[in-house]
């Protein structure tokens, strides 16, 4: 289904992430007290009466702010009202009317869009009193909730699905590619020449991308959904609490997408947390895309396959691309490398082939005869995907060495064509 589209717009530390974790009733958004935590766009789905919907969180307007990102928030929040169909003004009860709700309430007027006003933090009937005051920014009712304590958020949702336009029918599959990478690779920037305009904050300093930022793009009749994911760095103790909830989020954004696109940088040679990226992707059964960005700044191209592969063993069977995030140089193969990953991951392997192969296999290199019993193979189906799951029958599986599984693994990976794709092997113990 194609769901509608929610915007949750306001000041600063109003509550905004908060509000949207109760919307989508899970721990989405980072939610720190510190003002201006949320400065790219977050997107969830939510429902409510049997609706579903998107929910976008956006980063706090602060008109005039000396925050150097404040500008490029704002035009988060332009953009997120244009993919929109229904905004919320959330604003803080115990703040009354701010001069920054005022500048919010005439975005949203001018928007032209159905707005409804949530006046957040209404955590009990003291403060209930305190609500009429935001009759001011002219948007009708108030509505009193917290989202803290999801006092109130049953009448406001109910309010909301009324407003909500009709879902409409998708015509195509989408495919969720997650581009992770340590901080400042340029992930950003490479997903800003995706999607033909700045959807990501993009600036110099490490880490700018705090939390995972979905966009929806239309690729050759397809959809794609790109989130691109804050910088992974090690946990460490000393992390601060809003960088390592933005890991958490970046590791969870990979565990639901489809293909991971692993950025590195040119400027040095893979790195330790790069290849822990890249197992940890494979290791879940996600397809893999290595993208070295930063070509502009001269690298050897074969020498840079050979020090992935010698460092990251699965790398023989990943693409490798190299690209440029400021001359624009190889963008271009990034979303159909990916779409083909994801088509080879979701692939229904034909089962005469995969015995074809797997017979092919053990005659050119026959298997161990542990203590001068042999171990055979009779059969192999597939019996799952997304990743490829393959189970074989053999006589006595368990006396099958790790090296010989592995040298089945790479021949069915590489008669099958499964590039960027984790294949998994199954064994069942079969008499005959």
């Amino acid at each position: 289904m194609l769901l509608p589209t929610v915007a949750v717009v306001g000041r600063v530390n109003v509550g905004k992430s908060a509000f949207f974790n109760r919307l989508v009733g899970r721990r989405n958004a980072i939610v720190d007290s510190q003002p201006g935590v949320t400065r790219d766009r977050n997107v969830a789905t939510a429902s409510w009466r049997d609706r579903d919907f998107f929910v976008i969180d956006t980063g706090g307007l602060a008109p005039g702010s000396e925050d150097p990102l404040q500008e490029a928030i704002e035009n988060q929040v332009r953009l997120a009202i244009d993919e929109s169909d229904v905004l919320i003004l959330l604003v803080d009860v115990t703040a009354g009317v701010h001069p920054f709700d005022l500048s919010a309430a005439e975005v949203a007027r001018k928007s032209g869009l159905p707005v409804l006003l949530a006046v957040n933090k209404v955590d009990n009937e003291k403060r209930e009193g305190l609500v009429g005051d935001f009759y001011e920014l002219g948007l009708g009712d108030p509505w009193p909730v917290s989202a803290t304590h999801g006092r109130g958020l049953g009448d406001f949702l109910d309010a909301l699905v009324e407003v909500l336009p009709p879902s409409g029918e998708a015509e195509f599959e989408q495919m969720l590619l997650a581009v992770v990478g340590r901080p400042n690779v340029g992930k950003s920037s490479i997903v800003n020449m995706l999607c033909k305009h700045e959807r990501s904050l993009v600036r110099p300093e490490a880490g700018t991308t705090r939390d995972s930022t979905d966009m929806l793009i239309r690729w050759e009749g397809h959809n794609i959904r790109i989130v691109d994911t804050a910088g992974l760095r090690r946990k460490s103790r000393k992390m601060a609490d809003v960088e390592y909830y933005s890991t958490v989020r970046a590791w969870r954004s990979m565990s639901v997408s489809d293909v991971v696109h692993v950025m590195l940088d040119a400027s040095e040679y893979p790195t330790h947390q790069d290849l822990r990226i890249a197992g940890k992707a494979w290791d879940i059964g996600k397809g893999v895309v290595f993208g070295v960005n930063k070509i502009d700044l001269g690298l050897d191209r074969e020498l840079w396959r050979r020090a992935i592969e010698q460092r990251f063993s699965p790398a023989r069977w990943i693409p490798v691309l190299f690209h440029s995030a400021l001359t624009g140089e190889g963008v271009e193969d990034i979303l159909s490398t990916a779409w083909r990953v994801a088509e080879r991951r979701a692939a229904k392997l034909p089962t005469p082939m995969l015995n074809r192969v797997l017979q092919e296999a053990v005659e050119r290199n026959q298997p161990p005869s542990p203590g001068g019993r042999q171990v055979k193979f009779f059969y192999a189906t597939q019996v799952g995907t997304r990743p490829p799951k393959v189970l074989i029958f053999a006589n006595r599986p368990d006396d099958a060495p790790e090296s010989y599984r592995r040298y089945l693994r790479n021949c069915l990976t590489e008669a099958l064509d499964l590039s960027g794709v984790p294949l998994k092997i199954l064994y069942r113990k079969r008499k005959h």
